[in-house]
């Protein structure tokens, strides 16, 4: 691969993220810059003691993706002590299924941070780039070096856009918050209003905030890095199948303590996994009405002293009412609307009734005008504050 030094290739640097797909300043945590990358073009880092990422094996295809079964790269000149992250964009075949693995030793010894999953996500019905960033653990690091596998699960040969490495330049924030994406309904575009929900979360400059574009996330061991995940997805079985593995370890992950908080029509995701209703409190039942006609309504606060939305005010918003809720796990509702259509209140916002759980639900945010309302904005900052065990209000 031909290297360049970083230094004298900063402005090439960025134009091989862009070409390449490379999660914007939006999906990257807070706090972080770009110090080596490997395209299809070459890589880019100083090489010698400071880090580089090398194409072991696999190939190039044009200057578009590596290719190969599987794909293997080094990451070499890491230092004790820096927070590292790694950024990956594929797009790959719809059908196929890959996964990723990091190695460190000689033989290496392997672990699995992202379960079979789709090379892609999906936007409008159709297939787009998938972004997304995998934190490195300090044994990695310590080491100084390791490795990353993409393999083929099933399908066409693995394929990756690019990968590049962060490292963390200010000080560490009290909240790493993940926001989950990557498809839904085609009527709810994400890529329009994820940005829309990462803004109104960098409002409380306590989070450091991240966007990974692939929902498999939930199932790999790196989520424990994170002290929230904020889960902006409706997946489809048929394109974007979710194993148990994905939602088990969500579970884990709620059941250890760490946040979770659900968006909209996120209550619709998993309906290949029963044990979604335990972890989201009430999911999408299609056999009911789903919302009243898309309009402006009043969101009543009903619990005023609960911590999320203790002293908030009824707000009006301009959204979806939902009223397609179903399932049996104790909830505490904290906001409800009530129908146009048959006059009945219904939960927008609610907690799960479990003293030890930060699970926060709210079916708002159809489109980016439904995040416009303060009460909304309000609403979803404090929850993921809340969630990740911090103090709701800001300092």
């Amino acid at each position: 691969m031909k290297l360049k030094p970083l230094c004298a290739a900063a402005a090439l640097l960025i134009a091989a993220m862009s070409g390449h797909a490379m999660p914007d300043t939006c999906q990257l945590p807070d706090g972080h810059r770009a110090i080596a990358a490997c395209t299809p073009e070459g890589s880019l880092g100083s090489g010698g003691d400071d880090p580089l990422i090398s194409l072991v094996s696999g190939a190039t295809v044009g200057d578009t993706a590596f290719s190969g079964t599987p794909l293997t790269f080094s990451v070499t000149g890491l230092k004790p002590g820096p927070e590292y992250v790694l950024a990956l964009s594929w797009n790959g075949d719809p059908k196929s299924r890959q996964s990723v693995r990091f190695g460190v030793g000689e033989p290496p010894a392997w672990t699995s941070v992202l379960p079979a999953t789709v090379p892609c996500a999906f936007h409008a019905d159709q297939p787009v780039p998938a972004r997304f960033v995998l934190p490195i653990p300090a044994e990695y690091t310590n080491k100084g070096a390791f490795q990353v596998v993409v393999a083929a699960e099933s399908g066409l040969p693995a394929s990756v856009a690019g990968l590049w490495l962060m490292e963390r330049t200010e000080p560490a924030k009290a909240a790493r918050v993940l926001l989950v994406t990557g498809d839904d309904y085609v009527g709810h575009r994400w890529r329009e209003t994820t940005p829309e929900i990462a803004t109104l979360l960098r409002e409380d400059p306590r989070f450091e905030v991240s966007i990974s574009e692939c929902p498999a996330m939930l199932g790999s061991p790196l989520l424990d890095h994170y002290d929230a995940v904020v889960l902006h997805f409706k997946n489809y079985e048929e394109r974007l199948p979710l194993g148990a593995e994905v939602g088990e370890g969500l579970a884990r992950y709620a059941a250890a303590g760490h946040g979770v908080v659900l968006t909209h029509f996120t209550c619709g995701a998993f309906q290949e996994w029963p044990g979604f209703e335990e972890v989201a409190g009430r999911v999408w039942n299609p056999k009911f009405r789903a919302h009243d006609p898309h309009g402006e309504f009043l969101v009543t606060v009903l619990d005023r002293e609960h911590p999320v939305t203790a002293g908030m005010e009824d707000f009006s918003t301009l959204d979806e009412l939902y009223t397609c809720l179903d399932g049996d796990t104790p909830i505490h509702v904290l906001c409800g609307a009530v129908s146009k259509v048959d006059q009945k209140q219904y939960p927008m916002a609610f907690v799960l009734d479990m003293p030890d759980r930060r699970v926060f639900h709210c079916v708002l945010g159809h489109d980016p005008a439904a995040f416009s309302a303060q009460g909304v904005r309000d609403l979803y900052r404090r929850a993921t504050a809340w969630a990740a065990g911090l103090e709701p209000n800001l300092p």
